[in-house]
């Protein structure tokens, strides 16, 4: 998340570091090939924190593509003999002829074939259905909205259903993949070919990830799409929609532009995190429990070291349980060769997913036996589809700390020399442990479920200094990153919920309300620039979103009293919405402005000094939301500006490059098509991490690779 009401001048420790936007001297910016960080100008999640790397110069176009895709065209209106149909580049049919509302037949369900010759529909613009009309509908994002069109007319679409089609053109008959999130229940034809019912309501991530066999020349594509009026938490609120995007079926037909290198990953995903740069080195972390650093230039892995609970025993307790050393000792010099395997040649180990799965399955075994040494201490935690690394490794230029979902926390000098390994309680309640530490004052400040908040170690130890209370419950789940900020000379940490604490003593001193006694879920994290923090407090309806812009007093000479406080409630009811309204990502503050993406692609921009809601859009992106799996996260990175302008992906490879400002100006559109295979059918890499920009390169980490991308 971020928010900005500069300061001309005034530097304040912002995410993971002590920020210094306004130059300081001969300084480098973030972005900036010259940019070094310090003890005093870590580099960690979002970079500095922030997510804004002001002095890249970043890559506008880019793009992996199947073959098979820039093949494609597509039109709306039936195909002459000579028509080849719009290009298709981008994967995403953006004309259709709608039908409706259509009525269920009476004794029919949305579930069954209605009994009449609906697959053999191939309608032109203007063609009759009884009084209704076939529409053309021109697309500027991925979605299609059914209720968008009929709500004037009908204040119930409970019994409707509405048909969408349209017309693809292969040069070469290959099959390709596309990825259709409806609202309700939904049917797919191909070439009056019935492809089978698709229930929204199960959540089947297979039943939204359709193989389309392609003959070559023109296809058919018919849809007909029940509304749904029960998503979750917005009790009531009717969704009549989908979305489509297309993918290769093939892993070697692909096109690339301007990516420099990809290193795979030994792990293939989740990929949560996001790598950090420091110097010519990049960092990450990979399941179950490692860390990764890579050559910038190249790509080429320079080590890779594991961290589990037999790195952070202590020598008292081998002493006291040597049985259960006598057995995890041999496995874990297996999981150091498995890691030094990976070293040695990265692409071969990735690519065998016997190996990789054994040096995992090791790395959790190692945790569940040491975990009889003290279960209190080496608590652990449940599988999660953000995985045990979704963290962001943090860095003040000499060394690296890493903190893993088992509790584990390991700091390492740059050459990957271990300098510690301790643990600490963070057992999450549900999705995963997705936070990530910052770094101020000597102090590495890490959440904790064990200490009701987080609690700040000693960065050169590992020893516990300060605890840190977010409040009285152990309910909690730990997505959301703490920052620290500074007053006068008093350095604060800003956790969720605008909760802040002292770094002295980790005294709470200012909170906006009072949390409730069951499980909050602290996905966005809060966002600080200039004398600005905004933080995401709870809401008071059913999708509908509140965030608090509060702004720093110049010292705290009678506590911590807030010069400013603006308090906005939104709602992103009127767009397509897939589950629940949520918010995953963090927002982006700049010049002023708030830039916040929901999981469905919606952007809201908010004027931080007045509150003003400046404006909403529906993206021209194409997430891919099903309850199992990664998957589920959609639109889940953190808008990011580099240079002078902001990037803004979706999990599913495809980002759209805006202008910042107070009109929404898009620059660019670009995706990345990898096919890999993880839960159920073969589908695209997912990207649900945060970008690194350096110059006039960008570095990202999907599930599978690790990618460089600039121009060539």
């Amino acid at each position: 998340m971020r928010w900005l009401v500069a300061a001309a001048g005034i530097a304040l420790s912002v995410g993971c570091i002590t920020q210094s936007i306004a130059a300081q001297g001969d300084q480098a910016q973030p972005g900036s090939p010259q940019f070094k960080p310090s003890s005093d100008q870590p580099v960690g999640w979002r970079g500095d924190g922030s997510g804004r790397f002001p002095a890249a110069d970043a890559p506008l176009v880019w793009g992996r593509q199947s073959v098979a895709i820039k093949e494609l065209g597509f039109q709306a209106k039936k195909p002459k003999p000579e028509d080849k149909g719009q290009p298709m580049g981008d994967g995403v049919i953006r004309e259709w002829l709608t039908l409706g509302p259509v009525s269920v037949p009476e004794g029919k369900t949305v579930k069954e074939d209605f009994g009449t010759d609906e697959a053999s529909l191939a309608p032109d613009q203007g063609d009759k259905s009884g009084d209704l009309e076939w529409k053309a509908a021109r697309l500027d994002t991925s979605y299609l909205s059914f209720w968008a069109m009929y709500k004037e007319s009908l204040k119930d679409p409970k019994g409707h259903v509405a048909y969408a089609h349209t017309w693809v053109y292969s040069a070469e008959g290959k099959p390709v993949y596309v990825n259709v999130m409806f609202s309700g229940t939904s049917k797919i034809w191909l070439n009056g070919k019935d492809l089978g019912t698709k229930d929204r309501p199960s959540f089947d991530a297979n039943g939204s990830h359709v193989k389309l066999a392609l003959v070559k020349g023109w296809n058919r594509i018919l849809l007909r799409v029940s509304p749904l009026a029960d998503l979750a938490w917005p009790k009531g609120i009717n969704q009549w929609h989908f979305n489509n995007a297309l993918f290769g079926t093939e892993k070697d037909e692909y096109q690339s532009q301007n990516i420099l290198w990809s290193t795979p990953m030994p792990d293939n995903g989740p990929g949560v995190g996001s790598p950090i740069l420091v110097g010519d080195k990049l960092l990450a972390l990979v399941e179950a429990g490692d860390l990764v650093c890579i050559d910038a230039k190249d790509g080429k892995v320079l080590w890779a070291r594991s961290s589990t609970f037999a790195e952070a025993a202590t020598p008292e307790e081998r002493t006291k349980n040597p049985q259960i050393f006598v057995e995890v000792d041999p496995m874990v010099v297996k999981v150091q060769a498995a890691m030094q395997a990976y070293c040695d040649a990265p692409a071969k180990y990735a690519a065998d997913a016997k190996v990789r799965n054994e040096r995992m399955d090791l790395e959790r075994k190692i945790n569940k036996l040491v975990q009889d040494v003290d279960r209190e201490k080496y608590e652990g935690q449940s599988g999660s589809e953000a995985g045990e690394s979704a963290s962001t490794p943090v860095s003040d230029g000499q060394n690296v700390w890493a903190v893993y979902g088992s509790g584990v926390v390991a700091c390492f000098d740059l050459e990957g020399n271990r300098k510690w390994t301790t643990v600490i309680p963070i057992k999450h309640s549900e999705h995963g442990y997705c936070s990530t530490p910052c770094l101020v004052d000597g102090k590495l400040v890490v959440k904790s479920s064990g200490y009701l908040g987080a609690v700040a170690l000693d960065a050169k130890t590992g020893a516990v200094v300060t605890p840190m209370p977010l409040w009285k419950t152990k309910g909690l789940n730990m997505y959301s990153s703490p920052l620290p900020v500074s007053v006068g000379k008093e350095k604060l940490i800003v956790q969720s919920f605008a909760v802040i604490n002292q770094l002295s003593d980790g005294k709470v001193v200012s909170k906006t309300f009072t949390p409730p006694y069951y499980n909050i879920y602290d996905y966005v994290s809060p966002a600080i620039e200039g004398r600005t923090i905004c933080s995401k407090v709870l809401a008071k309806g059913d999708g509908n979103h509140r965030f608090v812009f509060q702004t720093l007093p110049d010292d705290m000479a009678d506590g911590l009293t807030m010069k400013q406080k603006v308090d906005v409630e939104y709602d992103v009811k009127a767009f397509p919405c897939w589950f629940s309204y949520d918010h995953c990502a963090s927002p982006l503050l700049y010049q002023g402005l708030a830039y916040i993406l929901s999981v469905d692609g919606v952007l809201t921009v908010i004027d931080s000094a007045t509150g003003e809601i400046v404006y909403q859009k529906l993206l021209d992106l194409s997430p891919m939301m099903v309850h199992g799996g990664i998957v589920r996260a959609g639109c889940s990175s953190s808008p990011t500006l580099a240079g002078k302008y902001i990037y803004i992906w979706d999990n599913q490879g495809s980002t759209v490059i805006i202008e910042p400002g107070r009109q929404f100006k898009l620059v660019g559109r670009n995706r990345l098509e990898n096919l890999w295979f993880r839960y159920g059918p073969e589908r695209n890499e997912c990207t649900t991490s945060n970008p690194v920009f350096s110059g006039s390169k960008l570095y990202y980490r999907g599930e599978v690779n690790l990618y460089c991308i600039g121009a060539q």
